[in-house]
């Protein structure tokens, strides 16, 4: 163990890890749902629909977060 770091605080940075891995398989989930339905909407209602429309919006917004926390994990 490094000087100055209780197992305490190792525990919280390596749960935090954890945390993080968690939360990218959720949103890598998210990511693949809102990819179906919108290819499920679209055969639907078209592709210039609002519902679509919507669910891509929502989708690019999940894509950029992911993006960013691919970044963030390469600088580490």
């Amino acid at each position: 163990m490094h000087p100055g770091t209780s197992p305490k605080s190792k525990s919280k940075i390596w749960g935090a890890g954890i945390e993080a891995s968690r939360h990218h398989l959720d949103l890598e989930a998210s990511i693949e749902q809102l990819r179906q339905q919108m290819i499920e909407l679209a055969g639907k209602h078209g592709l210039s629909s609002d519902v679509v429309l919507g669910v891509s919006q929502q989708l690019d917004k999940y894509i950029v977060m992911a993006q960013n926390n691919h970044k963030a994990d390469s600088i580490w």
